[in-house]
């Protein structure tokens, strides 16, 4: 956004922005954590999904506060750091939390319950898969 030649006032205004919609999204991540921290954890398919997605969200998250920086993000746009920080913040956080949603709610809606073992195999690889194809992205950007 910052390198559309808009005047040095709206990269301002532009930056502020990203960096303002840091606090809100960082108060609903501690409160996610501080939501597991105090509660009885089991180890399912479903809260595997829900923490994969919270770390995915988090490191995107990082990715997106260096670019609200405008000097950096001048510098990494259009390359793959910015590829990285695009498909952690959406895939990462839509998809893992997507596969929570069905793997919790899939038995109260049909009756019909899913393999754990198999949902936690496809979590540890989608999660593996994803970080070796995406993290990279990062240092290479």
């Amino acid at each position: 956004m910052f390198t559309v030649g808009m005047s040095p006032i709206a990269d301002a205004v532009f930056s502020l922005d990203s960096m303002v919609i840091a606090v809100p999204t960082s108060i609903k991540i501690f409160n996610w954590i501080a939501t597991m921290w105090g509660g009885k954890l089991s180890l399912k398919s479903p809260l595997l999904y829900a923490i994969g997605f919270v770390a995915m969200f988090v490191i995107g998250g990082l990715s997106g506060i260096s670019v609200a920086v405008v000097p950096v993000d001048f510098q990494v746009t259009d390359t793959y750091y910015i590829v990285a920080h695009l498909h952690y913040v959406l895939f990462g956080g839509t998809v893992f939390a997507i596969f929570a949603g069905i793997f919790y709610w899939f038995p109260k809606i049909t009756g019909r319950l899913l393999d754990d073992r198999l949902g936690k195999w496809q979590f540890w690889i989608m999660l593996a898969g994803f970080n070796l194809t995406f993290f990279p992205m990062h240092i290479l950007g």
